[in-house]
């Protein structure tokens, strides 16, 4: 795919697109990685039916890492933040009526857009969301993590880099994309995933909303998916597992994650188009 540019406020970020179809998917990664980790899931989304767009937040691939001059701040990298800079990617790039979809951190970014603007998406999926309502961070994670970043190879998490068919350029891209986050990033969001109070807000939104995850993901837990499940609204929630699989479903499993991900949002797209009729 072609990376393309787009000014949002005051940082220019870098997005994929792909497909020319009418229903929008907008995609948002996590923590410390990029757009990069969508690579197994887009090869499986019709390119005729969906156009995609898979944005680098700040900091991550070629986007602009801050909006200030000199040192960058923690406060760059917030979910607050981020949710921000999706908000004025939509209003630049014109969009309205799509389907939102975030990953881990990106589940909070893409959480926090909805409550601040869901009249402009019309689905939402929260994939193996980071727990919205926050962690207690233990004494000294921020030197431990400091030293661990001064080590040649970047923390990775659980990126589903055991999967059999991941290549090692796809490992190398996504661990090169990482390598060049500055530490503030890996400060700033790790102190913004542990203060977040989403949660109990989650029941304000009335859009459909697909809560999905793995079954064996031990960076979120299992408990925490599905708190974020039973927090939502009965009428507008669904949820689905996929069997065997981490943190990292997109990568994991990008196919399933492809064919549930399009089905949802062709649903999402019939409610809203009858909803429209009986106005």
């Amino acid at each position: 795919m072609e990376s393309k540019f787009v000014q949002a406020g005051t940082v220019r970020l870098e997005y994929f697109e792909q497909g020319h179809g009418l229903d929008t998917l907008v995609l948002v990664h996590g923590y410390a990685s990029s757009a990069a980790i969508w690579r197994y899931t887009l090869e499986h989304l019709s390119e005729d039916r969906f156009r995609v767009i898979a944005l680098n937040n700040r900091g991550a691939g070629e986007s602009d890492h801050s909006s200030s001059e000199g040192p960058f701040n923690e406060e760059d990298y917030s979910v607050e933040t981020f949710a921000n800079d999706l908000y004025n990617v939509t209003e630049a790039l014109g969009l309205d009526g799509f389907t939102l979809v975030g990953h881990s951190m990106g589940g909070a970014t893409v959480a926090q857009f909805a409550l601040d603007h869901q009249s402009r998406i019309k689905g939402l999926v929260l994939m193996n969301p980071t727990p919205l309502r926050g962690r207690d961070l233990e004494d000294g994670w921020e030197e431990e993590l400091r030293e661990s970043l001064r080590s040649p190879e970047p923390p990775a998490g659980d990126m589903g880099f055991q999967a059999r068919h991941v290549t090692d350029d796809f490992k190398e891209a996504v661990m090169a994309d990482i390598a060049r986050n500055p530490v503030e990033r890996f400060i700033g969001g790790r102190r913004s995933m542990a203060a977040l109070r989403l949660r109990d807000r989650l029941k304000k939104i009335e859009v459909p909303t697909l809560v999905m995850g793995g079954d064996r993901d031990t960076t979120v837990g299992v408990d925490n998916i599905l708190a974020e499940y039973q927090a939502l609204s009965k009428s507008y929630r669904h949820l689905h597992f996929y069997h065997g699989t981490g943190h990292s479903p997109n990568v994991e499993v990008g196919r399933w994650v492809g064919t549930i991900v399009g089905n949802f949002s062709d649903m999402v797209w019939s409610l809203d188009l009858q909803t429209q009729k009986s106005r």
